[in-house]
C-alpha cells in the first residue's frame, strides 16, 4: 500500500509537539500541568513526560509500524476531550485548534489504518531502510 502524505504530517507534527515541550521545559514556556487540569503533578513532570512518549510514538507513526495507529488515535481522542472541555470553560480559539486537529488526526488515522502493516524489527533491517 502506497504511504500517505497525511500520516507523514501527523507523525512529524507529533515530533515537533515533543521538542517543544522539551524547549518549553528548558526555557519555563506555559504550564503544561494546568492545561491538562494535572495541578498536583509538577509542570517538568508533565513536559518530560510528553516529549519521552510524542517523539518516538512520532517515529514509529511515521514508519507504520503495527499498533501505533492505535495509539495516536487513543491520543488524539484524549485531546479532543481535554480541548472540548478547555474550549467550553475558557471559550478560547487555541483550544478550538486544537479540537478541530485532534478531529483530523482521529478521522485519518481511522481511513489510513491499513498502512500500519509493519513490525518494529523493520526499524533494525538495513533493507527496509533504503
Amino acid at each position: 500500500m502506497k504511504e500517505s502524505k497525511v500520516i507523514t504530517f501527523i507523525g512529524g507534527f507529533y515530533i515537533f509537539g515533543g521538542i517543544i515541550a522539551l524547549l518549553s521545559l528548558l526555557f519555563n514556556g506555559s504550564q503544561l500541568n494546568l492545561v491538562f487540569n494535572l495541578p498536583n503533578i509538577p509542570d517538568y513532570i508533565v513536559k518530560l513526560l510528553l516529549a519521552i512518549v510524542y517523539i518516538p510514538l512520532g517515529y514509529l507513526y511515521i514508519r507504520r509500524i503495527k499498533y501505533t495507529n492505535w495509539i495516536i488515535l487513543i491520543l488524539a481522542i484524549l485531546t479532543f476531550c481535554v480541548s472540548a472541555d478547555l474550549t467550553t470553560k475558557l471559550n478560547t480559539q487555541p483550544y478550538i485548534g486544537n479540537l478541530l486537529y485532534s478531529l483530523f488526526v482521529i478521522i485519518a488515522t481511522i481511513i489510513r489504518r491499513k498502512e500500519f502493516v509493519k513490525n518494529i524489527k523493520t526499524i533494525f533491517n538495513k533493507e527496509d531502510n533504503n
